[in-house]
């Protein structure tokens, strides 16, 4: 039989039309690969080379050989892909969210859970979550809406409310709530890869002149010495407390006062059964 390393060997000598520069690629003895490829030829039982005194060359059957076994090269390469990550899956939970802070409790509960699993987890919108999950890029996906699917399973696992950070000399700080409309047409300092977040805003306050901030620290720093207005949540609140010269101001808008989702297929429910027990 042919191994796969000999039919390597083949498909290179197919591109590089030399004995010498297969040899040297292969880390193997020229003689060696001679034999290999007399082995190949031996075995297909037709004549696939043109031999001269100093020199070999495919001839036509050769070359359709060289192209058939290129595809079968493809093939059983991903065939070892395909096994490669289907290993890795089991030993790795891919968590795709609509925003950043219902991820950290998830991935804390998963490794406690899990404790052998690796974690990797990523911020993207609502359509493309859906889209990873079905096609097994994410075996869970945080949402805030139920997408109703019957091949999927859903449990709220909690809530998030948006809110205006306001400098306490702002003319609307002593207000007991506000709406997104209310402050469209200011500038407003944002974090950057805020999820749906980001949507919601430029949708509900299109006048206004959002102020993308990509690092955590630097937006820190100018919530403290500016007196524009910025976003929290309650659960950033209760993360990382409230600035001393800011106020928090609910937001009313039903769409910033949503209820988040775990979500996975429901054929590798069994998988999370505990997860979802203890959540």
């Amino acid at each position: 039989m042919i191994s796969y390393y000999e039919l390597q060997q083949f498909v290179a000598f197919y591109y590089s039309g030399t004995l010498s520069a297969v040899a040297e690629q292969f880390h193997i003895s020229q003689p060696t690969l001679t034999r290999n490829m007399q082995k190949i030829e031996s075995l297909f039982g037709v004549p696939l080379f043109l031999r001269t005194k100093n020199h070999i060359a495919l001839n036509e059957s050769g070359l359709f050989a060289a192209k058939q076994a290129e595809l079968l090269v493809h093939q059983t390469h991903e065939m070892f892909q395909r096994v490669r990550d289907f290993d890795k899956a089991q030993h790795t939970i891919a968590i795709g969210s609509c925003a950043p802070m219902p991820i950290q409790p998830l991935i804390h509960r998963i490794s406690s859970v899990y404790p052998d699993i690796t974690i990797s987890s990523e911020i993207k919108g609502n359509h493309i979550l859906l889209e990873k999950l079905e096609k097994d890029e994410y075996q869970l996906i945080i949402l805030p809406t139920n997408p109703k699917n019957p091949s999927l399973f859903c449990q709220r696992i909690g809530e998030e409310h948006l809110m205006f950070c306001l400098p306490l000399s702002h003319p609307f700080a002593g207000r007991k709530s506000l709406r997104l409309a209310d402050l469209n047409g200011n500038a407003i300092l944002i974090l950057n890869n805020l999820g749906f977040w980001s949507d919601i805003i430029k949708e509900k306050m299109p006048d206004s002149h959002l102020l993308v901030q990509r690092e955590l620290y630097s937006f820190g720093e100018l919530i403290k010495n500016s007196l524009l207005p910025c976003f929290s949540t309650d659960l950033t609140i209760k993360t990382f407390g409230i600035p001393e010269n800011r106020v928090s101001i609910p937001i009313t808008d039903a769409e910033v006062n949503v209820i988040y989702y775990l979500i996975c297929k429901k054929e590798n429910l069994k998988k999370f059964d505990v997860l979802f027990s203890q959540i």
